[in-house]
């Protein structure tokens, strides 16, 4: 089992940061690799939707859930497949009416294989380390 985990700070109340994040179907805006953004159903603490992912050359959809637990976190399901027998992340917030510190972390179970570990796993490092900071930089210039 591998754990990715990045931490970040936003200029703005966790109320601000958590509606950017639900507000999925804005992603192509401030997301480089991801093409299109469509919520397939949306409820109270549920929303289930497909990003279309064009990275490295390659464009894939890739369906996730967002579950709602709090203000205070949001857990992401994500679909296992390929060299992953389970994928799942969660967002976790706090903080003040100024300033936010929040995580993103990825956990994934995997066999340790060694193109796992010299590939695969640093690109997905980095990966996650880019999202969280154009959520940063997202949240700072729409307060």
């Amino acid at each position: 089992m591998t754990l990715i985990k990045y931490e970040g700070i936003a200029s703005c109340p966790p109320a601000h940061l958590f509606r950017l994040i639900n507000a999925v179907e804005q992603y192509p805006k401030f997301l480089s690799w991801c093409k299109e953004a469509r919520v397939n159903n949306r409820t109270q603490d549920t929303i289930q939707a497909t990003a279309l992912v064009h990275k490295y050359g390659i464009q894939f959809s890739c369906p996730f859930t967002y579950t709602l637990r709090s203000k205070n976190e949001i857990s992401v399901g994500l679909p296992s497949g390929g060299p992953f027998s389970s994928v799942s992340g969660l967002w976790q917030f706090q903080g003040t009416s100024n300033e936010t510190k929040f995580s993103f972390e990825l956990r994934l179970e995997h066999q340790n294989n060694w193109w796992m570990k010299l590939f695969i796993l640093p690109i997905l490092k980095n990966e996650v380390r880019n999202f969280i900071k154009a959520f940063e930089l997202r949240a700072s210039l729409h307060r």
